[in-house]
């Protein structure tokens, strides 16, 4: 029994109890073991999550009412609660009676979840008994109970592929909230210095100054209202009606605000999640005029949004990947053992079987019949095995799965087995039948021939034509068309679904129902005319439709199996099915975080969005608009609106501040990390799909090799002779054996030399084409050889590129407001000088390489096509202009032509090697991206068919809401404002909505604008409130709408759109990684040699008198306690600059200014410390002391005219020193640092991004300009005196603006045709005004369009790519050496080199080494003996003085790290001369400069030379000797080392051959006779 307790013990500690419960219940107590026994049992977990789900739905069930009103419902739901409570209750205290309460290992606390329910009941208590007392309803806590079946479904490897990689990406995603966070600070503490207070002041009325007068529908920030004293830019009340005074709340109920540090920092997140950040940008423009706002809010929405909160997409990307790859691991792992057990089992089996039918048949008893039917049943398995085989092919396309239709009948027929296919089992049925015999044989032939015609390729492309036709037919439909039409599209559907339909039945007769239905697309064919049917007997019952028809569209996609991309379609459809699995995993995670949020925000919300103007759409109020509010806060669209009503609901700016945490929650972990993990999944799907592809080509390649290797076999033996000798074959075996590789090698070879005529272009003169030019000019000819001198002069590009430079200046100096300005009469007088230089450029080109017709002739090439019409039309319009025709057509023709101009910078593409290849980059992905561009286009159709069918004719509505007719929507109403002025007498007027769907067309542009998140729950509320065809809105009249778009967001934001972005960022990184290819080294490696290429060794001045002052100063200055204290100067100074605040006090704003004084004296004590201490010289020579000279400078300037001279000099920007000192704090912590270095890297990678992003902003300002820069300024329309095209800046603050999403469609639509005209644009040369002059113009659908196709969807998410391939080692094997690790490497030498003498003694650098940790260094815990063998393998050169080059040491130390050419000692020597080759083809110019000192030439290492690799070589052979019996002699180990501390000596000795080349008896031999001056063969 003894023995037996230690057992029982274990069991005990293994399944997690203590010893006793509550100190009172032991393991043997009844009722532990009872209690233990209940919450053990599955029931009793089902019964808590029943619970669970019950009363999530009672929550659901709840309807708030204003001012804490209940619905009857809700009464009787509350009496629900105690129960409910009890029940939970119940469960807390058997779990605790059972497991203990939280002392012991195992106890109930322990138990993140079990935590959870302990504060739910004790709130739940809490609020049943003292509900009066409290304001918070704690019941919502309980809500968050919904996430315990995760416990649950934590068990399905999918989702715990999902929530691990969220989980593992917490501790990476932490560090960039920290970058986050530091960046949100100093932006907001900048905010704080320049607009603490600058948002109070706005006009008021003359006659009542509590009436604020607001322009346009919202108040205003204003600046004066005198006009002489107001800046540049800003906003000045009408001073005949209202005064500018400073008493107002400020914008959005005074939440919008830098007046303290919490204000500030909500504003600041709020402008990162690029959510309102324009109207920011609007009102301080108001306040303080537009000069320089924007240099502020830019770079915070660049820094911010595209740099920061893209990192958390890498990091979540990359964590994504590793843990799917680990679980897939896995995954193989037990598949693999559990398919070997059962291959163990099966065989075992079936060799017991054979064995038994062997002795059968081996029996003399057996007769023959029986012998037979064995013999028979083993053919039919071989024949069984045989057909599996051929059924495990893919079958994605109908070819594929027709070719095999014909296997079950043919293939046993060929083999003569009788009575197995098909064909021969009906010939058993129907021989006997007699008068059938000959119908049956008739309905085979029949059936024979059909399936014949079904395989037909005419048959195909007919059904594809009736598809097409059918698509046509569903996307004519719109609204108010004409009867005929109507009726037409009546009949045509039932026609094309009868013919669907005859087709769907031929197929399943001719192939019958099995083999119909293996193929997917016949699956989906029959599901899709099912629903039509369906729909077809509902709409004869019931009338509208539900679009299902429209899927038919989707059989379109067969095409593409005749296209070569179905291949790369087909592959990333299997990879996307295959991570379906994480797909729905997310999505349910998806939910169950919307739903506790919805829950949670109707108990803090519900029924408390009650303003005057009435209730807003998106409230909490019930629990499907809750559901759809949170929703509409996770796409990131207006969530900033929603928060300034719910602060405002709990009691405004004053005191409702806290609950802004809710919102700050859900978008961070909703939209930056649950939706990112749908882009994560995406690029995770992509790469493989694209390997599938790679794959698949490589096995073509291989079979066509195979079939090219058989034909020239054949060809051979045709060859043979007749008397059998082969005949000799005068073809080389290289091209005999290469086929199509050779014509492979032979295209690139071609582009290669494309590519060299490029870089001949950019590098030096090329020659003259050996053809006549137009015929007439040949070679020889001297005006041609004249022309091609000049077109090669060096400098005639340069020249050219500084024209282009300066015709794009003229350009965007253009006015386009006054076209006939003296401005743009002298820019018209440039425009001619630059279009004739562009003409001689032309004329000069063309005769140098002819028109078209040859090779190499100047249209051959696609950007001298562009500069020819560029020239041409530009030719034509001044044509025009000199024809001095003043008719608006040719006005409007010289206009368009004009606007090519614009493509000018464009040439400069050519000219730019780097920038070239970014944009190569970006054609290519648009070329990877068009497969999958049809089928988003196609999706789109299909949605935009269903919302035709839903929403048609149903989004008009009348400016009176209570009518709800056109016919009703006549005469007059009154409106009252709700801030008691008297009511307004308005017409009614009969509108439709700006988006809507009453035509495909239509229907394609909003949702494109519901796709790209801007504006949708606007036109979700109209969908909503869609009563029928021509009548108005009711509001929420069809909720169940809401599933469309919610679907709609599921399948194109965040999937196609998601694979879009993965396309581009994997194209990018492709073409990064194509360039190593050849060299043979990876990304990491490439970046960590770049970085060695360039590092240089880091001075640490010291000064040389030890009993000096300045040695005393500066032993201050750079110790430990010193830094610290700098540090927390740095903090306290932080924490003083985020204590201002609006209205504070005079002695609260003299003791800030009096503290801060007293920080900049400390600093600037600190920066002459550093100054004496150094020297001038050596104190600059450190960037961050400049940095911090600069700082201190600026902050005593800012300091003296705070105090002296505030009145007589504006010098604001010096506020900003005050932040800068933060920039100190990043130097301080490691990760910090890291993440820092990258940041720097990825800027660096972004020079030619940028440039290229530039462009395409200068063209479309341009062309802004030019076509939309006469429109009125309207306040109350999106093209404002903020928002317009009216100047080059004001465009590309406005492109700028559309580029971060924000409400991009209303811009869109006050740019279109119709619209007014400004005053200035109406005047003409002559005098005279046109007053019905019409202005804008319907080119802006396609202009603003395709600039957030081509800007949002591709260039942008170039800086994404950027920011993963460069942050990607976030997410890497930490035990990985990464360039980001090289920073300590530079650091750490400058203790032992100070001077920076670039050479440290090789036993300092071993010492480094081990002080060093992994992976850059051996870290102190290497033993000493795998430290010498990695020495040996860096095998740097040591000079006279022992000392060891930096450069060298730090190269050898990477590439021995990442193992880069590293081979077996006899093949170094050959390894060494492909890297050097490799370095000199990618770092061409650096390469001549550092090449010998990162891989030193051979006569460096070889004989008579002394390396590090021969000295630890030495040291390695000595330790080995002493642990041999002969190292056992009395020798001390002092007496053993002496010699080799003696360098002259060790380089006596190593001056011979290489150690390591030598036979270890032979090295023995030299250690002993060299070392110790005995003969060895003696002492043996």
């Amino acid at each position: 029994m003894g023995s037996k307790r230690p057992i029982s013990n274990m069991a005990a500690a293994s399944s997690g109890s203590g010893p006793t419960s509550l100190f009172i219940l032991t393991e043997k107590n009844i009722i532990r073991r009872y209690t233990r026994f209940i919450i053990e049992w599955p029931p009793f977990e089902y019964a808590v999550l029943l619970t669970i789900i019950a009363n999530c739905f009672v929550l659901a069930l709840e309807e708030h009412l204003p001012g804490g009103d209940k619905t009857p419902l809700a009464r009787k739901l509350e009496k629900t609660e105690p129960y409910f409570l009890g029940i939970f209750c119940v469960e807390s205290t058997l779990k605790i009676l059972a497991l203990g309460f939280a002392l012991h290992r195992g106890s109930y606390l322990r138990n993140i979840w079990n935590m959870m329910d302990f504060v739910v009941v004790v709130t739940g208590f809490v609020t049943l008994f003292a509900q009066d007392e409290l304001d918070v309803d704690l019941r919502t806590l309980r809500a968050i109970r919904v996430l315990r079946p995760l416990k649950l479904v934590s068990g399905i490897p999918s989702l715990q592929v999902v929530l691990k990689s969220i989980i593992k990406a917490m501790a990476p995603l932490l560090q960039i909230g920290l970058l986050v966070l530091f960046a949100i600070v100093i932006f907001a503490i900048i905010g704080l210095e320049f607009y603490s207070g600058a948002l109070h002041k706005t006009c008021y009325s003359i006659e009542d100054l509590n009436e604020i007068l607001a322009e346009g529908e919202l108040a205003t920030p204003c600046n004066t209202d005198n006009a002489t004293q107001a800046v540049a830019g800003s906003y000045i009340c009408d001073y005949n009606s209202s005064l500018c005074l400073e008493k107002w709340e400020g914008p959005n109920f005074g939440i919008t605000s830098f007046d303290n540090i919490g204000f500030a920092m909500l504003t600041v997140f709020q402008c990162i999640t690029m959510e309102g950040w324009t109207s920011i940008l609007y009102w301080t423009n108001d306040a303080l005029g537009s000069s320089y706002n924007w240099v502020y809010f830019v770079p915070l929405i660049v820094i911010g949004s595209f740099f920061m909160l893209n990192l958390v997409l890498g990091v979540l990307s990359g964590e994504f990947a590793k843990e799917r790859e680990r679980v897939e691991n896995r995954q193989a792992f037990l598949k693999l053992r559990r398919q070997q057990q059962l291959e163990r089992e099966l065989n075992g089996y079936v060799e017991w079987i054979c064995k038994a039918e062997e002795v059968i048949l081996a029996e003399e008893r057996t007769t023959e019949e029986e012998k037979l039917h064995i013999m028979e049943a083993r053919r039919r398995a071989a024949a069984k095995r045989k057909k599996l085989k051929h059924l495990g092919k893919s079958r994605s396309t109908d070819t594929e799965d027709e070719e095999n239709e014909d296997e079950p009948d043919e293939v046993p027929k060929k083999k003569g087995f009788k009575g197995f296919s098909r064909a021969s089992y009906l010939k058993s049925k129907v021989k006997n039948k007699g008068a059938c015999k000959r119908f049956w044989r008739a309905e085979k032939r029949l059936r024979f021939k059909i399936r014949h015609t079904v395989k037909q390729q005419w048959f195909y492309w007919f059904v594809i034509v009736l598809v097409f036709f059918n698509t046509v037919c569903v996307a004519v439909e719109h609204y108010n068309q004409p009867p005929w039409l109507t009726e037409f599209l009546y009949y045509a559907e039932f026609a094309f679904l009868g013919l669907f339909m005859t087709e769907m039945c031929i197929k399943m007769y001719a192939l019958g129902p099995r083999i119909y239905f293996e193929s997917s697309f016949n699956r989906f064919d029959c599901v899709v005319i099912s629903g039509s049917i369906f729909e077809v007997i509902w709409s004869a019952f019931k009338s509208g439709s539900f679009g299902l028809s429209v899927l038919r569209a989707l059989r379109l996609l067969r095409v593409f199996k005749v296209t070569k991309y179905w291949s790369s379609l087909r592959n990333l459809v299997i990879s996307l099915l295959s991570s379906m699995r994480s797909i729905l995993s997310l999505l349910f995670l998806l939910f169950l975080f919307i739903l506790i949020f919805a829950l949670l925000g109707m108990q803090l919300f519900g029924g408390a969005f009650n303003f005057p103007e009435g209730t807003p759409p998106a409230n909490f109020n019930t629990f499907p608009i809750a559901l759809l509010t949170v929703f509409q806060i996770l796409t990131g669209e207006d969530w900033n609106e929603v928060m300034y009503q719910g602060i405002e609901s709990q009691g405004g700016s004053r005191r409702g501040m806290i609950y802004s945490l809710y919102f700050i929650i859900l978008v961070l972990f909703g939209n930056y990390t649950l939706l990112n993990v749908f882009l994560a999944i995406a690029v995770d799907n992509l790469a493989n799909a694209q390997e599938l592809t790679a794959a698949e080509e490589e096995q073509e390649e291989e079979d066509k090799e195979k079939q090219q290797q058989e034909l020239e076999k054949e060809m051979e033996a045709l060859h043979m002779g007749s008397d059998g000798s082969p005949k000799l074959d005068t073809t080389s075996p290289s091209k005999k054996s290469k086929g199509k590789r050779g014509h492979k090698s032979e295209g690139n070879g071609d582009a290669k030399t494309g590519d060299n005529v490029d870089d001949d272009d950019i590098m030096g003169p090329k020659p003259m084409l050996p053809y006549s030019s137009m015929f007439i000019l040949s070679p020889t000819n001297p005006v041609r050889r004249a022309a091609h001198w000049v077109v090669n002069l060096p400098y005639f590009d340069f020249f050219i590129m500084v024209v282009i430079s300066l015709s794009s200046i003229a350009l965007a100096a253009e006015d386009p407001v006054e076209e006939g300005s003296f401005r743009n009469d002298i820019l018209n007088y440039f425009d001619y000088a630059f279009t004739g230089v562009f003409t001689v450029e032309m004329v000069l080109k063309v005769i140098d390489s002819g028109i078209i017709l040859h090779q190499g002739s100047y249209l051959r090439e696609i950007w001298n096509v562009m500069d020819a019409v560029v020239v041409i039309c530009a030719a034509v319009s001044f044509t025009f202009d000199m024809m001095g025709s003043s008719t608006g057509q040719n006005l409007s023709t010289i206009k368009s032509l004009r606007v090519l101009r614009v493509l000018r910078p464009l040439k400069t593409i050519k000219r730019v090697p780097k920038l070239k290849a970014v944009f190569d980059c970006v054609v290519n992905s648009l070329k990877n991206v068009f497969n999958i561009l049809i089928v988003y286009m196609l999706f789109h159709f299909i949605f935009a068919v269903v919302a035709v069918q839903l929403f048609n004719g149903k989004f008009f509505y009348c400016t009176d809401d209570s009518k709800h007719t056109q016919d009703d929507c006549q005469g007059e109403y009154f409106t009252f404002s709700y801030d008691k002025r008297p009511p307004e007498v308005k017409r009614r007027e009969w509108k439709s909505q700006l988006f809507h769907y009453d035509n495909v067309m239509a229907a394609m542009l909003t949702l494109f604008a519901v796709q790209t998140g801007e504006g949708w729950p606007q036109v979700l509320q109209n969908s909503m409130a869609a009563t029928q065809e021509d009548h108005g809105p009711i509001l929420h009249y069809r909720i169940e709408m809401s599933i469309f778009y919610i679907v709609y967001f599921i399948v194109f934001p965040f999937f196609f759109v998601n694979i879009f972005v993965a396309l581009i960022i994997i194209t990018f990184q492709e073409q990064g990684e194509a360039e190593l290819q050849d060299g043979e080294i990876d990304k990491n490696q490439k970046s960590c040699i770049d970085f060695a290429i360039q590092a240089k060794p880091l001075e640490r001045y010291m000064p040389k008198d030890r009993e000096s002052f300045k040695y005393k100063i500066w032993r201050v200055v750079v110790s430990t306690p010193f830094e610290y204290f700098i540090m927390t100067l740095i903090v306290l100074n932080t924490l003083l600059l985020m204590m201002k605040y609006y209205k504070q006090s005079v002695l609260y704003k003299e003791t800030l200014h009096y503290m801060n004084t007293a920080f900049t004296a400390l600093f600037s004590i600190e920066c002459m410390l550093k100054i004496i201490s150094f020297g001038v010289r050596n104190f600059f020579k450190d960037p961050w002391n400049t940095f911090d000279f600069v700082t201190v400078v600026g902050s005593i300037i800012d300091a003296l005219v705070v105090e002296f001279g505030e009145n007589f000099i504006n010098v604001g920007f010096l506020r900003l020193f005050r932040a800068a000192r933060l920039i100190k704090l990043l130097r301080q912590g490691y990760t910090i640092r890291i993440l820092l270095w990258t940041f720097v890297q990825s800027f660096k990678a972004l020079p030619y991004v940028c440039l290229l992003i530039a462009m395409l902003f200068f063209i479309y300002a341009i062309i802004g300009m030019q076509v939309f820069g006469n429109l009125h300024l309207d306040p109350d329309s999106s093209v404002n005196r903020h928002n317009n095209f009216q100047s080059f800046i004001g465009g590309l603050l406005l492109l700028f603006r559309c580029a971060t999403g924000e409400a991009w469609p209303n811009i869109m639509l006050s740019c279109i045709r119709g619209r007014q005209c400004d005053p200035r644009a109406l005047k003409f040369e002559n005098g005279q005004v046109i007053e019905d002059k019409e202005c804008g113009s319907n080119l802006a659908y396609a202009y603003f369009v395709s600039f957030i196709f081509l800007c949002s969807f591709l260039m942008l998410n170039l800086f994404v790519a950027v920011i993963m391939d460069n942050f990607d080692y976030l997410t890497r094997d930490s035990s990985i050496l990464g360039a980001h690790h090289l920073d300590e490497f530079i650091r750490i030498w400058a203790e032992y080199d100070p001077n920076a003498t670039g050479r440290i003694l090789y036993t300092e650098m071993f010492d480094m080494l081990k002080n060093m940790d992994p992976p850059l260094g051996f870290g102190n815990k290497c033993p000493y003996r795998l430290a010498y063998k990695k020495l040996i393998r860096m095998n740097m050169p040591v000079d006279a003085d022992g000392k060891v080059q930096f450069t060298s040491t730090l190269f050898a130390l990477i590439r021995e790290n990442l193992s880069i050419k590293m081979r077996p000692a006899d093949e170094m020597d050959e390894a060494n001369q492909e890297l050097r080759v490799t370095i000199k083809k990618i770092w061409p110019l650096q390469a001549k400069k550092v090449l010998d000192l990162i891989i030193p030439p051979d006569n460096e290492l070889n004989t008579g030379k002394l390396t590090v690799g021969k000295i630890y070589g030495g040291l390695l052979i000595l330790e080995n000797w002493k642990t041999t019996r002969f190292g056992q002699i009395e020798a001390s180990a002092s007496t053993v080392l002496a010699p080799i501390r003696n360098f002259r000596a060790l380089r006596r000795v190593f001056s011979l051959d290489s150690i390591l080349a030598l036979k270890y008896v032979t090295i023995r031999r030299r250690i002993y006779t060299f070392f110790f001056n005995w003969d060895m063969e003696q002492s043996f």
